[in-house]
């Protein structure tokens, strides 16, 4: 018998009713599943309970901002994915949610096109967040495993890599974004905590170049760079 692959669930938490009503008709007709929310405390408790695949958060709700909801699903639901609704010309909204573990936002008034695109993409990337988990949350690259908890890296061979907590926390960004392009901008945000004025640091490709010099040239191999647009985690490199 041919199995029936689910359909991904999308949580749409948007004041607006008429733009909520919007992307969920969109959404629905696009194939996919959809939980909405009006506020923030209905997205919280869908987040809470239910199983989505992706949620998609307007940045300024009545109780509980789209901003809390992020801080809320790095702690309970890390490997689900998110994507953020700011408003035209408020870069600080996107700054601050990159900066709290938004995958990526859309600006509004948007398109539908760009939208339904962003979403796909998305979803694309995050399987490889967890497709090569093992059972205690480590990932897994050529040569070792990366342990989330312990804040260790280690080598096949058993022997713990030395790294410092901003080389872990960047190869663990690599590892759990594989197969994308990401751009200097973006590291500085994740990792680093600067917003886009400090793009023009060294930081990130002195930090990058110690990384592979410790995780040895096979794992290094996979690392490219894009030129013009940033770096890629590749493990068919």
């Amino acid at each position: 018998m041919m199995q029936v692959m689910r359909e991904r669930c999308i949580l749409v938490a948007e004041d607006d009713e008429p733009i909520r009503r919007a992307l969920c008709d969109t959404l629905k007709g696009a194939g996919y599943s959809v939980l909405p929310a009006a506020d923030g405390r209905e997205a919280l408790e869908i987040l809470l309970t239910k199983d989505i695949d992706l949620a998609l958060l307007d940045v300024n709700m009545p109780h509980i901002s789209g901003f809390k909801l992020l801080k809320v699903m790095a702690g309970e639901c890390p490997g689900v994915p998110s994507i953020i609704l700011t408003a035209h010309g408020e870069e600080q909204d996107r700054v601050k949610g990159l900066t709290l573990g938004a995958d990526d936002y859309v600006v509004k008034p948007f398109s539908i096109a760009e939208l339904l695109a962003r979403i796909a993409a998305v979803l694309r990337r995050s399987p490889a967040r967890t497709k090569k988990r093992g059972e205690d949350g480590a990932l897994s690259f050529p040569g070792g495993r990366l342990e989330p908890d312990t804040r260790k890296v280690v080598s096949t061979a058993g022997k713990e890599v030395a790294l410092s907590d901003k080389e872990f926390d960047l190869f663990r960004y690599f590892l759990t974004h594989a197969g994308r392009v990401i751009s200097q901008e973006e590291l500085l945000l994740r990792i680093w905590g600067h917003n886009t004025g400090a793009t023009q640091t060294r930081i990130v490709p002195v930090t990058l170049t110690r990384l592979k010099e410790k995780i040895g040239p096979t794992a290094a191999a996979c690392f490219a760079n894009v030129r013009g647009r940033g770096y890629i985690w590749k493990e068919n490199a």
